[in-house]
């Protein structure tokens, strides 16, 4: 850890979430580490966001926007603060009490986003001392959004050279930040769950088909600085992983363009090693998370 004391901010953009937003911020306010400000972005709620916000005491402040999507609030949000970090919450996730502790400790020099696993139970009843820390390299990236954005600690400067979220990117803005991030410093990651994360049924994560046109795109972006072999296989993963999403909530048509895409010239070679590398282990890992007692969600 750095040796001066780094300022933390923290972000949370937020639209009809009165419901939530409570809890959100009863979760900043336990951190064993206090950050040193606290910015909720409305997105145009039509519902007592705001209110629930002005409501709950000093120390945080209040933005509004109109409705502009989530990462047009973080950009706001982290335009208005002036922490050496962010960290960024949704309004519907919760974190763990050490959470910021933990991840001051191992940030280092290199670490441009220390990130954290995620459950959707409850937290463990004890910490480890010692939590396992991982690196994630950028072609892991590639492959996967490896963390959920209420999981993220980032530093300031490496937002700014990265220009911010993408609002163009709906859906994927914030794996194509880190992928950018991840080109300025190192992304490290603790391995244990800190934050407990709320499926929203009408958040764009459920927008199957646009985080899959849209995760097109940006593929597209990263490609042309590795081999034409490693980008094939990649983007046949990117097809078959949709594939078997759509085929898991009963989408036919869907899954059945994710299948075709798979077979078009210039991908379909890379399909078995896609399915060998990538496919057999990311749904083996899906299933072990839904494992009652597992320490990821």
């Amino acid at each position: 850890m750095e040796g001066r004391a780094l300022r933390v901010s923290v972000v949370i953009p937020a639209y009809n979430a009165e419901e939530t937003i409570q809890a959100a911020l009863v979760s900043v306010g336990a951190q064993t580490v206090a950050p040193h400000e606290v910015v909720v972005v409305d997105d145009g709620s039509s519902d007592r966001t705001p209110a629930v916000v002005r409501g709950y005491g000093p120390g945080v402040r209040l933005l509004h926007q109109d409705r502009q999507g989530p990462s047009a609030a973080r950009n706001a949000g982290i335009a208005a603060t002036s922490g050496d970090l962010v960290a960024f919450l949704d309004a519907d996730d919760e974190w763990h009490p050490e959470k910021l502790e933990r991840q001051l400790r191992v940030l280092d020099d290199g670490a441009v986003v220390v990130a954290t696993d995620w459950t959707r139970g409850p937290f463990a009843a004890v910490l480890p001392d010692q939590v396992p820390v991982s690196t994630v390299p950028g072609t892991d990236l590639l492959l996967l959004n490896r963390f959920q954005t209420s999981t993220v600690l980032a530093r300031r400067s490496a937002l700014d050279a990265t220009g911010g979220f993408d609002t163009t990117l709906d859906g994927v803005e914030d794996w194509d930040m880190w992928l950018r991030m991840s080109e300025v410093g190192q992304v490290r990651k603790l391995d244990w769950p800190l934050v407990r994360y709320r499926d929203s049924p009408v958040g764009v994560s459920k927008a199957l088909d646009r985080v899959y046109a849209t995760g097109a795109v940006m593929l597209g972006r990263r490609f042309g600085a590795r081999p034409a072999r490693q980008e094939r296989t990649i983007l046949a993963w990117h097809h078959l992983r949709f594939a078997a999403a759509f085929a898991l909530i009963g989408d036919r048509a869907h899954a059945a363009q994710c299948v075709r895409a798979s077979l078009a010239p210039g991908v379909r070679a890379a399909v078995p090693e896609a399915a060998v590398r990538y496919l057999v282990p990311f749904l083996f890992d899906r299933v072990r998370r839904r494992i009652p007692g597992s320490r990821h969600g």
